[in-house]
C-alpha cells in the first residue's frame, strides 16, 4: 500500500485487483473521499509495491489521479515498472507499462518510491535500479546493482524518497568471502543514484543465514521512512528501531531502541514518522485488545521503551468496529499532513484523519458492504481534553478539572473545579464539579447501648431524691431542695406559734390552739400526739410525691426505642429503665420457638442493590449486569438504569437474588469513574411479635484525585443482628426486632500504579470496566438483649418503702432532736440560772422576776412538750 494525503491505493493480488481512494481524508462537507478498483489487466502479474502521487500535475478540476506500482511477469520472472491513472468521476483506469531486465530469478524484493514532488519514480530490485519519468513515461536511468552499492551481495529491503535524496534499507556483506551480512542504511543521491554511502544500523555479531536475507522473509523486514532530515528503520528480528540523520551525503545513527514487550510477537515490522518528533510502530500481538490483534505505537522519538508510548492506536476512545473482527495490521502509511491509513491482513482499510486540537477521530459505524472504513473527527468526551493536533486520543482530564462533554466547542483545557464550599469531588476525568455532601455514606448501625452503673432501683431512688444539682435545672427539679423549702417554711411556722406563745397573745392563742389541733391530725410522725409532727408531714409529702414523680416518669422509659424525649424529671436526661447485653451465638445452635420467626424474616427479605457511578459518562445503553455462577457461568439481570446528566451520575438499581451471591457490572465505553457509591436497602416487615427493620445502608469507595480502577472486587459481609426485647409485664411477650448489618471491605480501588509502572498509555487500551460484588454472610449473629431495670409490681413496693423510709428518717431526726437537742438546752438554761444567781439584789429582784415569768413560760418544758 502507498497513500499520501491525496490518494491511497493498495494492491491484493489475491483478488488481481488495486483498491483507490481519491481524496482519503476529506470530510463530508468537501464531498468526502471516492472509492474505486482498479482491475489488473492480466492473470500473470504480481505486484509487489506501489507508490502513490494523487493528483496530476495538468489534471484539470483534480480529475486524474496518479501512482506507480513495481511488478512481475510471473510466467517469464520480467520485472516492470508501472503508471496507473484513473479518474475520479468515472473510475475509469489505465496503466503505461516498462519493461526492465532482470536476472532470471524471481524478485524478492521490488522496491518503489516517488520524490517530493511526484516527477520521478525509483526503483531497486536485487539486480537493477533505475529512474523513472513518470510522465514522459521513460527511464532516465537504468543501472545494474553493482554500478550503485559499495559491495557485492546487497539486497534491498526497504526504500523511502525525499526531493533529492533518498534511504534504501538492507543487508550487505561485512565479509565478503564468509558473506556474513549486516544491517545497512544507505544514502542514495537521487540525481545519479550513484553515489551511495552506506551506514551500519546493528552492531551485532550473529551469522545470518543468507537465505532468510536473499529470499522474502518477513523477518528481517528493514522498513524505512524520512521525515525532514531524520530516518527512522525498523529492525524487525531484533525489535529495535534505528533513528539516523541525514548529515549531507551519509547517515549517521542518533539513536538506537530496543524494545521487548510481553508476548508481543513482532516489534518494528512497519515504522514511520506521526511527525516530526514522535515515531509510529506496529507492534503485532502486545496484548489480547477486543478490536485488533496489532496496533500502532506511537513514541517521542528520543523516548522508546514499553512503558512510554505517547498512544496506541486503536484505543477505548478510537475503537476498530466489530465488522472487522479483529484483524491484523499488515500495513500502515503517515502522510506528511498527520493523517494515517492501515491495510488490514484481510485487505480491508483504514482511513484515520489527524484530528485538531480538542478532537480525536472515532470510527464510524457503517451496514455498507465496503472495504474501506472511515474515522471522523468527533469532540472529546466528557472528563477528557486535547490541545495538540495528533492522531491520538483525548487525554483524561487532571484531577480539580472538568470537561462535561456537552459543549459544542473543541476543548482545548480542562475547566478549574470550583471548590469555595469545600466540598467539591473532582478526581482525575472529572465530567462534573459533584457536591460530595450529595454522595456521602450513611448506615443504620449504632453502638448497641451499654447499661449504666446504677441498674438498682433504691439506688436511683436514693441517688435521685437526694441531690442536688449545679445547674439551675437540675436545682429546679432537686426533691431536696423542695423538701428543704418545706421544712424552711414549717420551722417558719414553729417559731411563730413559739413566739405567739411566749408573748401570751390572747388573741393569737385561739387561733394557735386551732392550728395545733389541725397539726396534730397531719402527724404521721408521732401518730397524732404532735402537733410539729405534722408540720413535718408536709415536708414528707413533697419528698415523697417527688420520689413517686420519679417512678412512675422513669418506667415509662422502656424500652429505649420507645423514648423519644430527654428525662426532664431527672438531672441526668440519659436515664432510662433499661439494662442490657450483647453477645455472639452461631447460627447453629437450635433457636427457641418464640425466636424462630424472627430469623426466618431476615432469610426471606429481599437485597435492593443501587450501584452509583459517580463522576462518570458511562449511559446506561453502556451497562449490563449479570449474577455470577460456578465454572463461568452467569446469569444477566434486568436492572433499573437512571442517569442524572447535570450531576454526571448513573444510577443502577436491581433485586440481588439471592444473598450470599456474586454480581458484575460491566461498563462497555471510553469512561472512567470517579467514585462509587453502593447501596443496600430492603423493605420493613412485622409478623406477630417479631419486626424486620428497614435496610438501609450506603458506602462510598473513591481515591483522592484519582479515578477508579477497570476491574474492581468489593466484597461485602452480612452479620444478622437481633435485639430482644423482655417485656415490662412478665406476663407478655418478648418482642424481636432484626437488621442485616454489612460489612463494607475496601479494596485497592485506582490502577495508578499500575500506569506508572507499566506505561500511562494502558489507561486508554481497555473499553471495558468491570466491577464486580461479592456478598456472604457471618456463621454467628449478634444477639442483644434488653431488659427493665425494675417492673411495675416491683417500683410499687420499692416506693412504699421509700415512703416508709422517708417516715423513719423524720421520726428519727425527732429522737435525736428529744435526746440530745432538748437536753444540751437544758443544760445550758441551767449554766445561764447558776451565773446571774450571785449578782446585785435588784438584778435578783429582776432575775425573780424573770423567773416568776418563766414559771408561766420555760423554754426547755416547751421543748421537751414538743
Amino acid at each position: 500500500m502507498s497513500v499520501n494525503d491525496d490518494m491511497f491505493v493498495s494492491a491484493s493480488n489475491s483478488f488481481s485487483n488495486f483498491a483507490v481512494v481519491m481524496h482519503p481524508f476529506r470530510n463530508a462537507a468537501n464531498g468526502g473521499p471516492i472509492r474505486c478498483n482498479m482491475r489488473y489487466n492480466t492473470t500473470d502479474r504480481f505486484v509487489h509495491s506501489v507508490a502513490v502521487l494523487g493528483i496530476e500535475k495538468n489534471s484539470t478540476n483534480a480529475e486524474n489521479f496518479k501512482f506507480v506500482y513495481a511488478a512481475e511477469r510471473m510466467s517469464t520472472k520480467t520485472p516492470y515498472v508501472c503508471v496507473g491513472s484513473i479518474a475520479k468521476s468515472t473510475c475509469i483506469s489505465r496503466s503505461q507499462c516498462t519493461d526492465l531486465p532482470g536476472d532470471g530469478n524471481q524478485q524478492a524484493y521490488f522496491l518503489i518510491g516517488v520524490d517530493r514532488n511526484g516527477t520521478y519514480a525509483y526503483g531497486f530490485t536485487t539486480s537493477v535500479a533505475f529512474k523513472l519519468d513518470i510522465y514522459e513515461n521513460r527511464l532516465i536511468l537504468n543501472l545494474t546493482t553493482e554500478q550503485i552499492w559499495p559491495g557485492a551481495g546487497f539486497v534491498p529491503h526497504g526504500l523511502d524518497i525525499a526531493d533529492t535524496w533518498g534511504v534504501v534499507s538492507g543487508y550487505g556483506y561485512a565479509d565478503v568471502v564468509k558473506k556474513i551480512y549486516t544491517a545497512q542504511g544507505c544514502w542514495i543521491n537521487l540525481a545519479t543514484l550513484i553515489n551511495v554511502k552506506c551506514t551500519l544500523l546493528t552492531s551485532e555479531t550473529t551469522f545470518l543465514v543468507p537465505s532468510n536475507v536473499e529470499s522474502y522473509n518477513d523477518l528481517y523486514e528493514l522498513p524505512v521512512a524520512i521525515r525532514g532530515q531524520k530516518v527512522v528503520v525498523g529492525i524487525h528480528r531484533l525489535s529495535s528501531a534505528v533513528v539516523l540523520r541525514n548529515i549531507g551525503t551519509s547517515l549517521n545513527v542518533t539513536k538506537v531502541h530496543t524494545v521487548s514487550y510481553p508476548d508481543a510477537s513482532s516489534f518494528g515490522r512497519v515504522v514511520d514518522w506521526a511527525d516530526d518528533t514522535s515515531l509510529a510502530i506496529l507492534i503485532q500481538n502486545p496484548y489480547e485488545t477486543i478490536w485488533s490483534k496489532s496496533q500502532i505505537f506511537v513514541y517521542d522519538e528520543n523516548s522508546v521503551a514499553s512503558t512510554t508510548p505517547l498512544f496506541t492506536f486503536p484505543n477505548n476512545q478510537q475503537i476498530v468496529g466489530l465488522r472487522l473482527s479483529k484483524p491484523s495490521f499488515a500495513r500502515f502509511g503517515i502522510t506528511i499532513g498527520g493523517n494515517m491509513a492501515i491495510l488490514t491482513d484481510n485487505a480491508d482499510i483504514l482511513i484515520i484523519p489527524v484530528s485538531a486540537p480538542g478532537y480525536a477521530s472515532q470510527w464510524i459505524n457503517t451496514t455498507e458492504q465496503v472495504f474501506v472504513f472511515y474515522f471522523e473527527p468527533k469532540l472529546c468526551i466528557g472528563g477528557t481534553y486535547k490541545n495538540r493536533t495528533s492522531l491520538g486520543s483525548c487525554q483524561i482530564c487532571p484531577p480539580n478539572t472538568q470537561n462535561s462533554g456537552r459543549s459544542s466547542q473543541p476543548v482545548l483545557e480542562c475547566t478549574r473545579c470550583d471548590n469555595s464550599s469545600g466540598n467539591s469531588f473532582c478526581p482525575l476525568a472529572s465530567l462534573a464539579n459533584t457536591d460530595f455532601e450529595k454522595i456521602s455514606s450513611y448506615s443504620q448501625a449504632v453502638a448497641y447501648p451499654e447499661t449504666g452503673d446504677t441498674t438498682d432501683i433504691e439506688d436511683l431512688l436514693m441517688k435521685n431524691m437526694f441531690q442536688i444539682g449545679s445547674n439551675s435545672r437540675c436545682l429546679v427539679i432537686s426533691p431536696l431542695l423542695w423538701t428543704l423549702v418545706v421544712s424552711g417554711i414549717c420551722i417558719l411556722v414553729l417559731s411563730i406559734m413559739v413566739i405567739v406563745k411566749a408573748c401570751g397573745c390572747k388573741k393569737f392563742l385561739k387561733y394557735r390552739t386551732h392550728i395545733k389541733e389541725i397539726f396534730k391530725h397531719t402527724d404521721i410522725i408521732g401518730e397524732g400526739e404532735m402537733w410539729a409532727g405534722g408540720l413535718a408531714t408536709l415536708a414528707i409529702i413533697v419528698l415523697v410525691s417527688f420520689s413517686y414523680w420519679f417512678s412512675v416518669s422513669f418506667i415509662r422509659r422502656y424500652p429505649i426505642e420507645n423514648v423519644f424525649e430527654p428525662a426532664n424529671f431527672a438531672c441526668d436526661q440519659t436515664i432510662i429503665n433499661a439494662q442490657f447485653s450483647t453477645g455472639l451465638e452461631l447460627l447453629d445452635i437450635p433457636k427457641s420457638e418464640e425466636s424462630k420467626l424472627i430469623f426466618d424474616l431476615l432469610d426471606q427479605q429481599t437485597f435492593i442493590l443501587t450501584v452509583e457511578l459517580i463522576n462518570t459518562g458511562f449511559s446506561c445503553d453502556s451497562i449490563t449486569t449479570q449474577e455470577n455462577l460456578v465454572s463461568g457461568k452467569y446469569v444477566t439481570l434486568q436492572p433499573d438504569c437512571k442517569q442524572n446528566m447535570n450531576d454526571s451520575i448513573t444510577s443502577i438499581t436491581f433485586p440481588l437474588p439471592r444473598h450470599q451471591t456474586s454480581v458484575q457490572l460491566n461498563m462497555s465505553g471510553p469512561y472512567w469513574i470517579g467514585a462509587l457509591r453502593l447501596c443496600i436497602r430492603g423493605e420493613r416487615r412485622s409478623e406477630e411479635s417479631s419486626t424486620l427493620r428497614d435496610l438501609d445502608f450506603c458506602e462510598v469507595y473513591y481515591t483522592t484525585n484519582e479515578a477508579i480502577g477497570r476491574t474492581i472486587y468489593i466484597p461485602i459481609t452480612f452479620i444478622k443482628d437481633i435485639n430482644m426485647t423482655h417485656a415490662l409485664d412478665s406476663a407478655d411477650s418478648t418482642t424481636y426486632s432484626g437488621l442485616w448489618m454489612p460489612t463494607f471491605t475496601t479494596p485497592p480501588l485506582s490502577d495508578e500504579a499500575y500506569y506508572v509502572e507499566f506505561g500511562n498509555y494502558l489507561r486508554y487500551t481497555s473499553s471495558l470496566t468491570v466491577l464486580e460484588i461479592v456478598l456472604d454472610e457471618r456463621p454467628f449473629y449478634v444477639k442483644n438483649i434488653q431488659e427493665p431495670i425494675v417492673r411495675t409490681a416491683e417500683l410499687i413496693f420499692h416506693g412504699l418503702l421509700f415512703t416508709s423510709l422517708c417516715i423513719e428518717l423524720f421520726a428519727f431526726s425527732f429522737l435525736l432532736i428529744k435526746l440530745f437537742i432538748i437536753p444540751f438546752l437544758r443544760w445550758i438554761a441551767y449554766l445561764w440560772r447558776r451565773c446571774h444567781s450571785k449578782k446585785e439584789k435588784s438584778f435578783e429582784e429582776m432575775q425573780n422576776q424573770s423567773t416568776s415569768s418563766q414559771t408561766d413560760f420555760d423554754p426547755i418544758e416547751f421543748v421537751s412538750r414538743l
